[in-house]
C-alpha cells in the first residue's frame, strides 16, 4: 500500500475481497495510514466483517461472471462508493470479471494494485490507464522479499509496531486439524472463509 500504491493520509482506498485475510489485513493497514477505506465485498456478512476491520463504506457485489451490463451496472456501484474523485489506490487481489469495472473508478493518477487473481487473469483495456493517467502495479511479496530482504524485514518491523499498538491484528475465524486441512481448502474455493483459517501441523 505505501511502497507500490503510495497510499497518503485522506486517500480514499478500495480494497476487492475485503473480507478475506488480505482484504481484512488492507482495510487496517489503510486506517493505520490515515486513508478513507471502501470495501468491496460478495455478501452482506462480509459486509459486516469489513466493518468491523474499520471500513468507512461497504459494497456488495454480485458473483462473476458478468455480461457487459452487469459488469457496467457494477462499474457504476464503485463509482457511487468511493465518491466523485475516484480510488486513490485500487487494492485487487480478486481479478476476473471484478477487475476492469473496479479500474473505472479510480482517480486521476491513481493507483492500481495487482494482488492475486483467483476469480481468473483480468484483461484490462489500457485506454483506461491513459484516461485516468493511472498507474497499474503488480504486488508480488514472496519475490520482493528475496529480492530485498532489508526491505522486507523493514516492512516486517513495522507491521510488528502496529500489531504491538493494536492497529492491526490476524483476524482467524477457523482452526482446522492436519488430517482436515483439505476441508479448509474447499472452504477458501468456495469463498465460504471470512478473514484467515489456520490448519494446525501438529
Amino acid at each position: 500500500l505505501l511502497d507500490r500504491g503510495k497510499l497518503k493520509e485522506g486517500q480514499t482506498l478500495l480494497v476487492l475481497g475485503a473480507a478475506g485475510g488480505v482484504g481484512l489485513a488492507a482495510i487496517e493497514l489503510g486506517k493505520a495510514f490515515g486513508a478513507r477505506v471502501v470495501a468491496a465485498v460478495s455478501s452482506e456478512a462480509k459486509a459486516e466483517a469489513a466493518k468491523a476491520a474499520g471500513a468507512d463504506e461497504t459494497l456488495v457485489y454480485g458473483r462473476a461472471p458478468f455480461d457487459k451490463d452487469a459488469s457496467k451496472a457494477l462499474a457504476e456501484q464503485f463509482k457511487g462508493a468511493v465518491g466523485p474523485k475516484g480510488a486513490d489506490v485500487i487494492y485487487d487481489p480478486v481479478g476476473g470479471d471484478y477487475a476492469e469495472p473496479a479500474l473505472r473508478s479510480i482517480a486521476w493518477e491513481g493507483r492500481y494494485l495487482v494482488v492475486g487473481f483467483p476469480a481468473g487473469i483480468p484483461k484490462l483495456p489500457l485506454n483506461l490507464t491513459l484516461l485516468k493517467s493511472c498507474d497499474v502495479c503488480g504486488v508480488f511479496w514472496g519475490a520482493f522479499a528475496a529480492r530485498d530482504p532489508q526491505a522486507n524485514q523493514a516492512h516486517v518491523d513495522r507491521l510488528f509496531r502496529l500489531w504491538s499498538e493494536g492497529k492491526i491484528a490476524p483476524k482467524v475465524t477457523e482452526t482446522f486439524a492436519f488430517a482436515d486441512g483439505g476441508k479448509a481448502i474447499a472452504k477458501l474455493g468456495a469463498r465460504d472463509v471470512i478473514g484467515k483459517v489456520v490448519v494446525r501441523i501438529s
